[in-house]
């Protein structure tokens, strides 16, 4: 009997603690917190249309042609490209935490407790464990920027990730079962790409050969919350970012919507991309402020980082734009 008193004791120890742990967070406002710069450039029928904003970008293969056709119903229309803005994802240290949704708190069950977080270590050598939600929020079509176009993202408002329910987020091993090909990417083969990696996207946008790092980031593998070097909370956040979105192309869940394939598919949604190229996405930061920038996976982040590492700051909250190749048909039914 005293054991399972003292065993109820502990049980509920463990759970006020955790229900103690803060949440904080703001809801982002999409006229004001999101950089819509980064939108650009965008192409209309092979020209550019850039409004006197210069936004970086690259050559995904689809040419300048002003017509193209679509695969599955034999339809013409006109290329369009641009940056869409579709998915939030948050990154915080308190497990059921959601800072995108104004720091609302889910209560976890018991067993989820032991997939808890650790805080981030400042300086180098220190390691980190951080949760992370992903958000599905088009806002260009929730904003009715434009409407009746089968190439913008028309999906209400989702949550189909949330770290905590996820039993590969904290370990390492069971992650791999995902990606199986990790195995041949050791600490010395990411060591080795990462500086490289790290270079063209200072420039540009990183190396799309070299998956396996998100070059000054750090490494790629495993898909986890687990990072081993973790310097700023700024490199910690993007890094999960990445990791995030190229577990869920592993897992299917995501496409690829830049290329000649997504352009010839002549929808929101793309075509499937198991390895997931890094340079279609961007990162803006939303929480716990705006930086105003668009930031490639794989960036230094310097500027990212400047009074982004206050004592109250513990969760980030970021707008992910994806490269949106798509054929807009002439009429639509």
């Amino acid at each position: 009997m005293k054991q399972i008193l003292l065993i109820a004791l502990f049980s509920l120890f463990q759970l006020s603690s955790a229900q103690t742990q803060t949440c904080t967070g703001a809801f982002p406002n999409p006229l004001s917190d999101i950089c819509y710069d980064c939108l650009f450039p965008i192409t209309l029928g092979g020209g550019l249309i850039n409004l006197g904003i210069q936004g970086d970008d690259y050559n995904t293969g689809t040419g300048t042609n002003p017509i193209c056709s679509c695969a599955d119903n034999l339809s013409v229309g006109t290329p369009v490209s641009f940056w869409e803005p579709r998915y939030m994802v948050d990154v915080t240290n308190t497990a059921g935490c959601m800072p995108l949704l104004g720091g609302i708190q889910i209560p976890l069950p018991f067993n989820a407790l032991e997939n808890g977080s650790t805080s981030l270590g400042n300086g180098s050598g220190k390691s980190a464990f951080m949760q992370l939600n992903e958000y599905i929020n088009p806002v260009m079509t929730a904003l009715g920027v434009i409407s009746a176009s089968p190439c913008l993202d028309n999906r209400s408002f989702d949550i189909p990730y949330m770290s905590w329910a996820d039993p590969t987020w904290n370990d390492d091993t069971l992650a791999l079962i995902l990606t199986p090909y990790a195995f041949a990417f050791s600490d010395v083969a990411s060591i080795a790409a990462e500086a490289p990696d790290s270079i063209q996207s200072t420039i540009g946008f990183p190396n799309q050969y070299l998956f396996w790092v998100a070059g000054a980031w750090g490494e790629m593998y495993p898909l986890t919350g687990n990072v081993n070097v973790a310097n700023t909370p700024e490199q910690v956040s993007h890094l999960l970012v990445a990791r995030i979105l190229a577990k869920l192309h592993a897992a299917g869940a995501q496409q690829t919507t830049a290329g000649v394939n997504a352009l010839k598919a002549c929808n929101a949604f793309g075509v499937p991309e198991l390895i997931m190229d890094k340079r279609q996405y961007k990162t803006n930061r939303v929480f716990p402020f705006p930086d105003g920038m668009c930031t490639p996976i794989g960036r230094p982040l310097m500027l990212q980082e400047s009074g982004a590492a206050r004592p109250t700051d513990k969760d980030y909250g970021y707008f992910i734009f994806q490269r949106k190749d798509c054929c807009q048909p002439y009429s639509i039914n």
